[in-house]
């Protein structure tokens, strides 16, 4: 009775969305279950597919997906914490007995070696007992391995990976991390580390891949939360002072992080140059502020000049009572100034691409994770790319 009532309460702690359910075919198509244990909250996808004659996935669907909160990695690592972590993420999902790859990410990655592998032990202790799941691997992906699945994910939703099209380039923003991803042809003055090659649907890629670690939105936004500029008028920062927003001033002050201290523009903009990308997509916590009011960018697509601009004159500008009023159910509406500025630092003074080109993102329908290219190419695979 007692360890009943321990564990519910746990549960408890954790909350949970199903965020798309459909009927689970697994009988005619071969299914797989990908956990994306992110830096602020953990998501189950199910998805289904077939395989075309060069043994690549096609068809895939989402068939179920359910997110928690909070991070996997900022539970506490012992068995009743992981026992009602999974219990609760894992409830109600479709009952076929599924491979699972658990992967996961930049809030991971900023862990020990040793304690991460204490979350895997007890991970693996946690499913091996467990009829309805095959746990095939979990592991903390690094950097790259996440940019290049979220770069399949686009671009296959996209069909840019067919022969005869011209793949995409891909920003992912995550919590702690950021990935750019994009297809080179010249890469005689890139560091190895930043190229990956690989063969899917009878085609060969070349990939720039690079992932700077700690320059996430979460992680930028802590290192900004006293600065007056980042903020709306009146909001009360840390230092007990109110902010005086100015959102050009606040990307002036995030682009010195960016470049002098992460050293993005030297790491990027020769390969870009050399490499021109003609349509850019994002994914990832940029999107998510596209489509939040006051942005709600209609055409799925935006520019970084665009947004600054939105950003300074109907947040920065504008009295924070006020806009709480406006918009009294949103978690994020404290970062509208701060976050804007911080994209256009990372893209436009490091990256070194264009205020004015179109960042485009995928519909609602088209998803937005990089958990989909886990399904076209496995990391097991991916672990031996040249």
């Amino acid at each position: 009775m007692r360890l009943i009532v321990y564990l519910t309460a746990f549960m408890s702690f954790f909350s949970a969305s199903v965020l798309f359910a459909e009927n689970v075919s697994c009988e005619q198509q071969q299914c797989v279950a990908i956990i994306d244990a992110g830096s602020t909250g953990s998501r189950i996808h199910v998805y289904s597919y077939d395989v075309d004659t060069t043994n690549s996935p096609i068809n895939i669907t989402e068939r179920w997906s359910k997110k928690i909160k909070p991070g996997f990695a900022t539970i506490e690592a012992n068995a009743p914490t992981i026992d009602a972590y999974f219990s609760t993420l894992l409830a109600g999902a479709p009952s076929y007995n599924l491979p699972v790859y658990l992967y996961a990410t930049a809030g991971m990655r900023l862990l020990p070696p040793s304690k991460q592998q204490v979350y895997y032990y007890l991970t693996r202790d946690w499913f091996k007992n467990r009829q309805n799941w095959q746990l095939i691997n979990a592991k903390t992906i690094t950097g790259s391995e996440e940019g290049l699945l979220g770069w399949l994910a686009v671009n296959y939703q996209l069909g840019t990976l067919a022969a005869d099209s011209t793949p995409v380039g891909v920003l992912d923003m995550g919590g702690a991390s950021v990935q750019i991803v994009f297809p080179v042809a010249r890469a005689e003055q890139i560091n190895t580390d930043d190229i990956k090659q690989l063969d899917l649907y009878g085609q060969h890629f070349k990939l720039f891949i690079h992932s700077f670690l700690g320059l996430g939105q979460t992680e930028v936004s802590h290192q900004f939360l006293d600065s007056p500029s980042c903020f709306s008028n009146g909001y009360p920062i840390p230092s007990g002072t109110v902010a005086k927003g100015d959102a050009y001033q606040c990307k002036d002050e995030i682009s010195a992080l960016m470049n002098a201290v992460h050293h993005v523009s030297k790491t990027v903009q020769s390969v870009i140059r050399a490499n021109p990308v003609q349509t850019w997509y994002t994914i990832g916590g940029l999107t998510a502020l596209a489509k939040s009011p006051p942005f709600s960018y209609n055409q799925n697509h935006f520019t970084n000049q665009e947004m600054l601009a939105q950003a300074d004159n109907d947040v920065c500008q504008q009295q924070w009572q006020n806009l709480t009023v406006q918009y009294p159910t949103d978690d994020y509406l404290y970062g509208y100034c701060l976050f804007p500025a911080y994209y256009y630092a990372l893209i436009v003074n490091g990256y070194g691409i264009e205020p004015q080109q179109p960042i485009n993102y995928l519909g609602d329908e088209q998803g937005n994770d990089w958990t989909e290219g886990a399904v076209i190419f496995p990391l097991e695979t991916a672990d031996s790319l040249g």
